[in-house]
Order: structure tokens, then C-alpha cells, then sequence
């Protein structure tokens, strides 16, 4: 008699507890594109110099967004950049940034996170194959809803390693991106 009890009421529990959390409202996980302009901070150090330059290019990509509550979600991306490189050479990136995003309020959402950064091409620059394939950062900014479905965001980023090192001193590059974002 007792087992029988006991069965009848965790299946009272489990039944509540799942009736519960079927009628919670589950954010929506969503969809977009980005594109937008591409500003490179290319600085080279060697034993004679700390030279910057930068150059202007452009951007798209896609990302998901992943919603783990009301306030927080996380959000990869992938994202294609073409900047000039050297002379009429480009730099071709495919940055794999992994975000964690926040609501600030007032149309305002702000995020930080991870990048990961492939080259693609450097097109017929001097010395290619000595270029690093894959570089690490991180990024943090901004976007702000314009409407329900566009936004404007703005974010730098922060090369942790760099884009080539020899005996003569190392490149490094830190980008700064300001663009427009659909949202399904």
C-alpha cells in the first residue's frame, strides 16, 4: 500500500512539474545577416619602427541567435572581410566570432566574446606563406534597434596573436566594424 501511494504521488509531482514547464514561453531562437564597413589597423614593429597603417574594406556574414533567458543569449557568427592589404592586394578574413549578448535596455543590447580568425587570401602580397593562417582575439560592442527587425552595431577588435613574426619584428592588426544587422 505504501508503494502505491508513494507511485501516485511522484506521478502527481511529474505531472505538475512537466505541465509547468510546457507552459513556459521559451525565447524564440532567431536569424540574421550583417554587412557593413571594415576598418584595419595594420601595425608592424621591427627593431627601427612602430608603424600603423590602416585601410578601409567591407564585411557580411550570418549568425544565430541562441537565447538562454530574457536578458542573455549567445550568438556565433560567421563573417566574410576584404580589406586592402598591400598595394592592390586584399586581405581576405573569415572571422568566427562566438558572442555572449545582454540587454541593456532602451534598444540597446551589448555583447563580448571570442574571434577566431582564418585567412583566406592575400593575393599576390610579398611573402604569404610566412602569414599566420590563424589568428585569435576578442570583440565587444554594441548594436542598437532601429526597428523591430534592423539594428546598427559597432564593434572593435583586439588581436591576441599575430598575423607574422620573424627575427626582424612581428604584424599584428586590430579592426574596428560598423554595420547594419537584419534580424528573421
Amino acid at each position: 500500500m505504501k508503494k502505491l501511494i508513494l507511485v501516485v504521488i511522484l506521478t502527481l509531482f511529474v505531472g505538475n512539474t512537466f505541465a509547468q514547464e510546457g507552459e513556459a514561453i521559451l525565447p524564440k531562437i532567431g536569424f540574421g545577416l550583417k554587412a557593413g564597413l571594415n576598418s584595419m589597423h595594420n601595425r608592424t614593429v621591427n627593431a627601427s619602427s612602430d608603424n600603423v597603417q590602416k585601410k578601409t574594406g567591407v564585411y557580411i556574414g550570418a549568425f544565430v541567435n541562441i537565447p538562454t533567458s530574457d536578458v542573455f543569449s549567445v550568438q556565433p557568427e560567421i563573417i566574410y572581410s576584404s580589406t586592402e592589404f598591400q598595394g592592390t592586394n586584399n586581405i581576405n578574413l573569415l572571422h568566427i566570432p562566438v558572442l555572449l549578448n545582454f540587454e541593456l535596455g532602451n534598444g540597446f543590447t551589448g555583447f563580448v566574446g571570442l574571434e577566431g580568425q582564418v585567412l583566406i587570401d592575400l593575393g599576390d602580397a610579398e611573402n604569404s606563406n610566412l602569414y599566420n593562417s590563424f589568428m585569435f582575439g576578442f570583440t565587444f560592442g554594441a548594436r542598437y534597434q532601429i526597428t523591430p527587425n534592423f539594428y546598427i552595431e559597432g564593434r572593435p577588435y583586439f588581436a591576441l596573436s599575430k598575423f607574422l613574426e620573424d627575427d626582424s619584428g612581428y604584424r599584428k592588426f586590430n579592426t574596428l566594424q560598423i554595420g547594419l544587422v537584419f534580424k528573421f
